[in-house]
């Protein structure tokens, strides 16, 4: 196990294996590994280890050592040995030498840097900062793997959901965007088979999938907050397609396309009256799965964020769309996962 003290960083100190307590030194929330460069980080003095049941200390910081050839847009694990080697690694399932090993955390190597301001990011490849993770402090959710923590409070996947979630996972960089021209996979839980899509890209679909992986549609605030540091008032001008760096729309966390790229679902409702006067009825709107108790056809309407890439000066961190009904679909909405920061008993 890795030894933590409760609800804060991993224990630096002297410990005996098992416990959690500290000697000698005030405890500081975060994870045990700490950038240094834009693809160098080392695991913190103090952190203890416990690796096939022998309890590996380290008394000093250790560098992390690195593979030769880093990938922009690749995540990385690191692994403590029983002899005491600290290896980062882009494989997740497989040690990185023979003898054992364990995985304690790991990070995102992004295909630029964060944003300083609010004016975006660069397109230097490093280390997201607030992408590193370790087993006891990351998201709650299943994967910790492309995410990144927002102000301290709770992780969002840097890029928008991807259309094959269930192989590459929610974020990833790369690959096709989820929307209604390519829509996303069921997920087994939800009676996928690998190969079976929605065939939309409407809030149910997406809340859906989110919730195979343990993540959910961000609210309004939250999206707010993880797209601070986007260029404001700017949109794209053109369908992205794909997950990638396009830097002036990198936040200060490092979510990417965080703005004026696609139209990102949330997770709150509201209500438009301007739908006819047709009176309370329910409207076989949910795709077979029970029907809506609304009083007009088009009453119900779920928030979207973010603004698409034609959205022009209108589109940033706090841009909003309360128009669209829950059961619509088009090219430029998509979605974007979130999951709260893991709180240990």
């Amino acid at each position: 196990m890795l030894i933590h003290p409760k609800r804060a960083a991993v224990l630096r100190g002297p410990v005996a294996a098992g416990s959690f307590g500290r000697a000698g030194a005030e405890l500081t929330p975060g994870p045990c590994i700490a950038r240094t460069g834009n693809f160098t980080a080392k695991l913190l003095a103090g952190t203890a280890i416990e690796v096939a049941g022998q309890l590996v200390r380290f008394d000093q910081d250790k560098a992390i050592g690195m593979p030769g050839a880093p990938v922009a847009g690749t995540d990385y694990a690191v692994w403590v040995s029983q002899a005491g080697d600290v290896v980062a690694s882009s494989n997740f399932s497989a040690a990185p030498g023979g003898g054992n090993w364990r995985r304690v955390g790991g990070f995102h190597y992004a295909p630029g840097g964060n944003a300083p301001a609010a004016a975006g990011g660069d397109d230097t490849p490093q280390i997201n900062p607030y992408s590193i993770w370790d087993v006891a402090w990351r998201p709650a959710c299943r994967d910790p793997r492309g995410m990144t923590l927002v102000a301290g409070g709770f992780w969002s996947d840097i890029y928008l959901c991807g259309v094959d979630h269930h192989v590459n996972g929610t974020s990833v960089h790369g690959v096709t965007i989820a929307d209604h021209g390519n829509p996303p996979k069921v997920p087994a839980m939800f009676g996928g088979n690998g190969t079976t899509t929605y065939g939309n890209g409407n809030w149910w679909s997406f809340a859906e999938l989110l919730a195979s992986h343990g993540k959910r549609l961000p609210t309004y605030g939250e999206f707010a907050a993880l797209a601070y540091g986007t260029t404001e008032g700017m949109a794209n001008g053109v369908d992205p397609v794909t997950t990638q760096l396009i830097k002036k729309f990198t936040s200060k966390w490092g979510v990417m396309q965080a703005s004026g790229c696609m139209l990102v679902w949330g997770d709150e409702f509201s209500y438009r009256s301007d739908g006819g006067t047709d009176g309370w009825a329910f409207r076989a709107s949910t795709l077979g799965r029970g029907s809506l108790y609304l009083y007009n056809a088009t009453g119900l309407v779920a928030a979207l964020f973010g603004g698409a890439w034609s959205h022009g000066a209108d589109a940033g961190s706090r841009c909003s769309d309360w128009s669209h009904m829950p059961w619509d679909t088009d090219t430029y909405i998509g979605a974007r996962g979130v999951s709260d920061h893991l709180q240990l008993a």
